[in-house]
């Protein structure tokens, strides 16, 4: 980084042919100036430029040197700019994973309405419960349900879910009407998990049961209008 501030300051010297125009220009004394343009000519092994009293020359090194760092310096000029502009007005491609659900039921109107403020950047989704490896594989930002294992990446809480258990009329006139938890271990459940243990709260009462697990397939086909079973 000093290297490329010191060909900066020179370039700036060689187009005003002048310590103090430069000066002017760039902010820093004439002093300072001269001192870094002496030490990038020493660590160089060639002399740059011809002082005198009244003006500053070029030699031959320093104008070869002059062509080849205005072009780099030029560059990093342009690079830096183009970096504002990407702060001020986002662009590229955003590449997320999600599960399907919660992106239709929660991201979708968030992502058109990001979209509209933001139409410089594109979406790549992966729509999966796959938990991808956001070090290995190309991916921006992850959003999951759970716990977060443990790992060096940066984690948001994003939102906090209610849980509750639901069933169908059609399944509840079939298999009956749970009246508390435990009745809960004959039942068909899903969950996040086929098996498991799942807590049921009520006020200060804690109801720890190990479900029974079914098939999706054959549970969603009970019926597609669903109600909240409450623990009376």
């Amino acid at each position: 980084m000093e290297l490329l501030n010191d060909m900066a300051l020179f370039v700036e010297v060689a187009q005003t042919r002048s310590f103090r125009g430069a000066a002017a220009a760039t902010g820093v004394p004439n002093s300072t100036l001269s001192r870094r343009i002496s030490a990038l000519e020493k660590a160089i092994g060639l002399r740059l430029l011809h002082r005198t009293t009244r003006k500053v020359e070029l030699t031959e090194a320093g104008q070869l040197y002059y062509e080849r760092c205005k072009r780099i310096v030029d560059e990093a000029r342009i690079a830096h700019e183009q970096l504002g502009e990407m702060l001020a007005q986002p662009s590229g491609v955003l590449r997320a994973s999600l599960p399907v659900d919660f992106a239709m039921i929660y991201m979708a109107p968030l992502i058109a309405e990001f979209a509209a403020r933001y139409p410089g950047i594109s979406f790549d989704f992966d729509l999966t419960p796959r938990r991808v490896d956001l070090v290995a594989e190309p991916f921006d930002v992850a959003i999951r349900m759970g716990e977060l294992t443990d790992s060096n990446l940066i984690a948001r809480l994003l939102a906090r879910l209610s849980v509750q258990v639901y069933a169908s009329p059609g399944y509840l006139e079939r298999a009956g009407e749970p009246t508390h938890p435990t009745d809960l271990a004959r039942h068909q459940c899903i969950g996040f998990r086929k098996s498991g243990k799942w807590a049921l709260h009520r006020g200060e009462e804690t109801v720890e049961v190990e479900v029974g697990g079914g098939s999706m397939s054959t549970a969603l086909a009970c019926s597609d209008a669903w109600q909240r079973w409450t623990w009376a």
